[in-house]
């Protein structure tokens, strides 16, 4: 007979454990944000060059800089070498460090539009948004998320191309899964499901029951241009300048549904926050292709030093 035995965990030892992970993560942080320029680019040379017939995209700021930075190492120790990385700016990155992101890593630009400057945001606008440029405006101006909304619909597709949160690292099966979905030719994107039901604007949840696979916007892979954005944006329209936590979320949901994409496997694509108070993690980095460390776990991608993280 087999006996299992659950240890009963002390009154707030959860929110201890998370605490005291917090500032160990916040310690090798700030190790990792010493680090010079010579340093990591020292580093980057240790990593196999492998080129890759693949884009990305991604939005961050100035307070995630050292995020995007492990990420794009992850990706490239991984992954390898894209052919093009944007990184998406919303306006608070300073001069320094768009001059580290893009000397550091060559194939990285850095795009900061003033979305102050009407005049501007429209001259970077695809002209069939442009019915939908009020609206698209007044969300970028007011919302992070609506700058995310505006780039990522406006990047150009010539490669399969990936867009992702500037949480997002990249493991060992990462380069082996991404080599499977782009040689899917019939399918035209993949999205990351999120964790749960709900993370959704109320609206739209209000009159749609849940899916099994509800999308992500942190993180999906386009193979060709998108076909049918015309009803994700209509129901941006329909939001009355009223926006949501998760009102680009939804119309990311909208539209990727709308254009038939297929989910990545949640197996080994991972956007889960059960370990948040455990010391330990809660998934093998050795059977991963990556993890999306939003904001309860975001401690757990600095918990462990970089080093670790990139199996070096």
């Amino acid at each position: 007979m087999r006996f299992t035995f659950e240890m009963k965990k002390l009154k707030y030892q959860g929110g201890i454990t998370k605490l005291l992970m917090s500032r160990r993560g916040k310690r090798n942080k700030e190790r990792f944000a010493n680090l010079s320029i010579d340093q990591l680019q020292a580093m980057v040379q240790r990593f196999e060059q492998r080129k890759v017939a693949m884009e990305v995209a991604s939005l961050s700021s100035t307070y995630d800089f050292y995020e995007q930075m492990l990420s794009i190492l992850s990706y490239q120790r991984f992954v390898g070498i894209p052919l093009a990385w944007t990184v998406y700016s919303d306006g608070t990155h300073t001069a320094n460090e768009i001059s580290k992101l893009e000397t550091i890593f060559p194939y990285v630009k850095v795009v900061k539009i003033d979305f102050t400057d009407p005049l501007i945001v429209r001259e970077n606008m695809r002209e069939s948004f442009l019915p939908h440029f009020d609206w698209m405006l007044h969300f970028a101006q007011n919302t992070p998320y609506g700058k995310k909304l505006y780039y990522y619909l406006n990047h150009k597709i010539e490669n399969p191309t990936l867009f992702i949160d500037s949480d997002i690292l990249f493991y060992e099966l990462a380069s082996a899964s991404f080599d499977k979905v782009k040689n899917e030719a019939d399918v035209n994107g993949w999205y990351l499901p999120d964790q749960v039901w709900g993370c959704l604007d109320s609206g739209y949840k209000a009159k749609h029951g849940p899916y099994m696979y509800q999308v992500n916007s942190g993180f999906f892979l386009l193979n060709k241009e998108l076909e049918n954005v015309e009803i994700g944006l209509t129901y941006l329209n329909s939001l009355q300048r009223k926006y949501e936590n998760f009102a680009e979320q939804t119309v990311f949901h909208i539209i990727l549904r709308e254009n038939n994409f297929f989910p990545f496997d949640p197996r080994i694509f991972i956007l889960h926050s059960g370990d948040q108070f455990d010391f330990s993690y809660g998934f093998n980095k050795n059977a991963m292709a990556m993890r999306h460390y939003t904001g309860p776990v975001r401690h757990k991608m600095w918990q462990r030093d970089w080093k670790w993280q990139l199996s070096l």
